[in-house]
């Protein structure tokens, strides 16, 4: 993976020029360009979201027990932590330098869940972590052209107006302008959108396209192997009520910033429980419509669904996670850094 290979031969070649080329004045600026090429292409590490806040083995002990349970059933060490977020994810990560297994759990999606399909989420969550080499290196050269995407487009920030004159009753106004600088600024970020964007987006669209069908054959394979574990009805219960993430997300957002009065963890519950289900068959109709799917790893839901309930497996009665206070301090505390 060329993107991979950057960083050390920049690194190396930085350190070359300063040690060996003489006179140093002319080595010290080429040490420098390679020395951003190696910053910039450097493997970015997964951190943790702002308002995670982590959940002990003290505080959600029947989670913990779910969770080996299913590392035992599935063959994989048990997870180092859990963290509470207010995103719509439940998966887990590989956060830090060492790499550490997290399971995020994303409220929203949680609560939607009844307790055997949440037990199927967390076994998909746990297969779906078990890549191998040419997974993680594909996932990390993904990772670091995302970033690099992310940066050269331009942002709400980087625009200083179209600085276009109009003229009202024969005076003629500056509108939307800004300073010398910021104009200047403007200018470079679009220059750098426009030299760097499309290699870099056309890179990204190649690696998705060349290992596309591979990444959603393991898909398949993996609600197949969840589907043995809980039966392929709650499998495919559970991905269709994971697209009720986002309606409780926007209800939490709502309680957060204009119902301050409120319990959000109380509204967040509310929400899940009191949506219809022909709201949940329009959702189903639309993310039909639209082709949807999670991210790009992911096969559309509906063909996921349509598959597991074309081979039905029978339902197995698992001990799965039910109990909501376990996670309700750390709830609160990553509801209370919402933004």
């Amino acid at each position: 993976m060329p993107v991979l290979l950057v960083p050390l031969p920049g690194l190396l070649g930085g350190l070359a020029l300063l040690v060996f080329y003489r006179p140093f004045l002319f080595a010290a600026p080429f040490a420098a360009i390679l020395f951003v090429i190696t910053a910039i292409f450097r493997p970015r590490l997964n951190r943790l979201p702002r308002n995670a806040r982590a959940v002990t083995r003290q505080q959600a002990p029947q989670l913990y027990d779910v969770l080996d349970r299913l590392a035992a059933q599935t063959g994989t060490p048990k997870l180092e932590s859990v963290v509470v977020t207010t995103g719509t994810r439940i998966a887990i990560g590989r956060i830090g330098w060492r790499y550490r297994r997290v399971l995020l759990l994303g409220l929203p999606a949680w609560v939607a869940l009844n307790p055997q399909e949440r037990y199927a989420v967390l076994a998909h969550a746990t297969y779906d972590d078990q890549r191998g080499t040419h997974d993680r290196v594909l996932g990390a050269a993904e990772h670091i052209l995302g970033e690099l995407a992310a940066a050269v487009q331009p942002g709400a920030l980087d625009s200083a107006g179209d600085g276009k004159l109009k003229s009202s009753e024969g005076v003629v106004v500056l509108v939307g302008q800004g300073s010398d600088d910021q104009v200047l600024h403007s200018r470079l970020v679009q220059i750098a959108n426009a030299v760097l964007g499309p290699p870099i987006r056309g890179y990204r669209r190649l690696l998705r396209r060349l290992d596309l069908s591979g990444r959603q054959r393991r898909e398949y394979r993996i609600d197949r192997r969840v589907a043995e574990l809980v039966g392929s009805e709650p499998t495919a219960r559970s991905l269709e009520r994971l697209l009720l993430a986002g309606a409780c997300f926007r209800a939490l957002a709502r309680a957060v910033r204009f119902e301050p009065g409120c319990d959000p963890l109380d509204v967040l519950r509310r929400t899940a429980a009191e949506i219809p289900d022909h709201e949940l068959v329009r959702l189903i109709r639309v993310d039909q419509a639209q082709n949807g799917r999670t991210d790009a790893d992911h096969p559309p839901t509906w063909q996921r669904t349509r598959l597991l309930r074309a081979n039905p497996t029978p339902t197995t009665s698992v001990f799965a996670p039910s109990k909501d206070d376990e996670l309700a301090a750390a709830a609160r505390a990553a509801v209370r850094d919402y933004d």
